[in-house]
């Protein structure tokens, strides 16, 4: 287990540029815009038009915003929170798609993996471990900057709140900031599992590749799938490919998604518990266990092509 632990600190360190610093950068980013922008530098003003719905300042904002009562103060400002702070998890797709694909090719470029083979690992930790990062404790990684963020945010709104003379206990919905952060998680972790056998075969690009691994990541499958429909007339691995990128969530939520009328419906429907839903039908679903067992596969191919490599 400690033997694990090292790697996993490792692989962060080396990737912290992606894992560390891009979520942090671009957090950064909104976080400033949007403190210049509610105070009103340049063209900037975030309430912008406001004077014409009859408010001077965010104070009264809040205080017409506190008077609508029920869930809609807290579902809108915990959707403001996330409107401002979404960049990180936008760009966290790329880190995770981009690590993996240099992960093992890297190593093998600048022969690191020379003095890496010479410690005593074994090849399976090794590759374990490039999976597991990118796939699950980098989207933690981001969580955790998008939180702080989101927190920063509401800590300096309470300070104008303060002086501008709004409530500030509208700033602060817990409940639904927590079932938010809680959502975004849990549904990330459930996509994951589908993409598994796609990231998968990213890794093992990752493991052979001797140039342009991105090339032979994206232009072999879309060869492939181009190949079937030019010689057979189907779209049998376009639409594997499609249903483990997303499409899977069309059969489990689809049905639900149809009858919402504004975003705030979404929103209280995806904090109340479409994970079950989800992962009810993804294990009744032939395709997620087709999925996780091509991506053993593949892992496992990966982790015999280490073997070979020198």
């Amino acid at each position: 287990m400690n033997t694990y632990k090292a790697l996993v600190k490792r692989e962060i360190l080396d990737g912290k540029n992606g894992y560390l610093r891009v979520p942090v950068i671009l957090a950064g980013i909104t976080v400033v815009l949007f403190i210049l922008s509610v105070l009103g530098f340049g063209k900037m003003e975030i309430f912008d038009g406001m004077q014409e719905k009859g408010f001077s300042n965010l104070g009264e904002v809040l205080t017409h915003l506190e008077s609508k009562g029920g869930a809609e103060k807290t579902t809108g400002v915990t959707i403001g929170y996330w409107a401002t702070t979404i960049l990180p998890f936008v760009a966290l797709p790329f880190v995770v798609f981009f690590s993996l694909l240099g992960s093992l090719y890297e190593e093998r470029r600048d022969r690191s993996i020379l003095f890496w083979k010479s410690m005593p690992v074994a090849d399976w930790q090794e590759v374990a471990v490039k999976l597991f990062v990118p796939v699950v404790v980098a989207p933690v990684l981001f969580l955790a900057v998008v939180i702080a963020s989101q927190l920063i945010i509401a800590v300096f709104l309470s300070v104008i709140s303060i002086f501008q003379g709004g409530p500030l206990l509208i700033l602060w919905p817990l409940g639904y900031m927590f079932a938010s952060w809680f959502a975004a998680i849990s549904m990330y972790f459930i996509q994951a599992l589908w993409l598994l056998p796609i990231l998968a075969w990213v890794l093992l690009v990752s493991s052979f590749a001797n140039r342009m691994p991105f090339v032979w990541a994206v232009l072999a499958p879309a060869v492939l799938v181009v190949t079937e429909k030019l010689f057979f007339d189907t779209h049998i691995v376009g639409s594997w490919i499609g249903i483990h990128m997303g499409g899977w969530a069309e059969g489990a939520l689809g049905h639900n998604m149809h009858h919402f009328e504004s975003a705030a419906e979404v929103f209280r429907y995806l904090m109340g518990g479409p994970q079950l839903e989800a992962i009810t039908y993804s294990l009744a679903s032939l395709h997620f266990y087709a999925g996780l067992v091509v991506a053993g596969g593949l892992t496992y191919a990966a982790i015999e092509q280490r073997k070979r490599a020198s």
